[in-house]
This record gives structure tokens, C-alpha cells and sequence, in this order.
């Protein structure tokens, strides 16, 4: 039980710091497609000559900041649910069957993250013109003295970087959960819901 607890301790930590780094960036980036989507605005209407690239910038941010917070939803149960019958069940039965849901939702995470990896190193991916084109405009190649170019790979990597942090959320609920079925609920508690999620106690 000991070597459970001390594992499970440092996968909750590394979790914390993923979850914590993920938030962090999620935000940045929905400020960001903010500001990105008013730049637009104000060159379509106040200009009248649009920007061949924000609508595509602001959908990639968008992709990352959903990408990056999930994990957390995942871990901390925000996502809707109907609890209805659980609530009904004996608690031990309810508690096997949320084991056997976790389980579930690992092999589904498992199936698609073999499918976003294949799709993210797809050959046939193209590069991003509408991106390609700010980087010319900015002037930042010209300034480093590079070729740097944004491919649309880099906007379906998020479901793999996704993919990978819910795996480790969940490893780290199934452990928590199967502790509290072979000892004690109270080993190994499944996290409660933080004070930054709504709904919280």
C-alpha cells in the first residue's frame, strides 16, 4: 500500500503541474483569439481590407485553449453528467461501477491518440498559407534570417498533447479509485472539485 501511495503521490504532482501549466496557457491563448478575432473586426469593417490570416490563427488558438483544459474538466468530473441511477446504487456498486467507466474511457483515450498521432504525422498535411502569410507581413523570417513556416500539423498536435495529459489523469483516478476499493476511500480520495470550477463545495 505504501509503494501505491508514494506512486500515486508523485503522478497527483505531476498532474498539478500539467494541469496547472495547461490552464495557464489555455488562458493566454483565449486572450489571444480575442484579440485576434477584434484585429480582424476592426481591418474587415473599419478598413475594409481584411487579414488573410486571423480566422485561421484565432481557430487554432481556439483548438489549444480547449485542448489544454480538458485534462483539468477530466480530472476534477466537469464535464455533464446524469447521475441519477449512480445515485440510486449501493455505494460499493457505485464505486465499481465508476473502476469500470474509468477503464473505458482509458482504452477509448488510448484508440484516439493512435488516431490523432497518425493524423498529426500524415505526410500529406499542408503547410498553413494564411499563417505563412503573417510571417511574411511580420518581417520576423526577414528579421532572424530563417524559413520558418506553420504547418497545420502544428494546430492537430493539441489533440495528441491532449490526449497524453487525460491518460495520465486517468492512470491517476484509476489508481485512486481501485486503492479505495481494495482499502479504503479514504487512501487515496478522489480529488475534489477546486474553488476555480463552478459548482464547487
Amino acid at each position: 500500500m505504501k509503494i501505491t501511495v508514494a506512486f500515486l503521490n508523485v503522478l497527483s504532482r505531476v498532474n498539478d503541474v500539467l494541469l496547472a501549466l495547461g490552464r495557464r496557457i489555455g488562458v493566454v491563448a483565449m486572450v489571444l483569439m480575442v484579440a485576434v478575432i477584434l484585429l480582424q473586426i476592426f481591418f474587415r469593417y473599419a478598413l475594409n481590407n481584411a487579414l488573410p490570416w486571423p480566422e485561421e490563427a484565432a481557430r487554432g488558438l481556439m483548438i489549444w485553449m480547449m485542448a489544454l483544459v480538458v485534462p483539468t474538466a477530466y480530472r476534477y468530473a466537469g464535464f455533464v453528467s446524469i447521475e441519477t441511477v449512480p445515485d440510486l446504487m449501493p455505494a460499493k456498486v457505485r464505486a465499481w461501477l465508476l473502476f469500470i467507466i474509468l477503464l473505458l474511457c482509458t482504452l477509448v483515450l488510448c484508440i484516439m491518440l493512435n488516431h490523432a498521432w497518425a493524423h498529426f504525422s500524415a505526410p500529406l498535411l499542408f503547410d498553413s498559407s494564411g499563417l505563412n502569410r503573417l510571417l511574411q507581413d511580420s518581417g520576423i523570417n526577414q528579421l532572424l534570417g530563417t524559413e520558418l513556416q506553420f504547418r497545420t500539423a502544428y494546430i492537430y498536435l493539441a489533440m495528441s498533447v491532449m490526449l497524453v495529459i487525460m491518460l495520465l489523469v486517468s492512470l491517476e483516478l484509476i489508481i485512486r479509485q481501485l486503492a479505495g476499493l481494495i482499502w479504503s476511500p479514504d487512501v487515496a480520495p478522489i480529488p475534489a472539485k477546486p474553488s476555480f470550477m463552478g459548482g464547487a463545495d
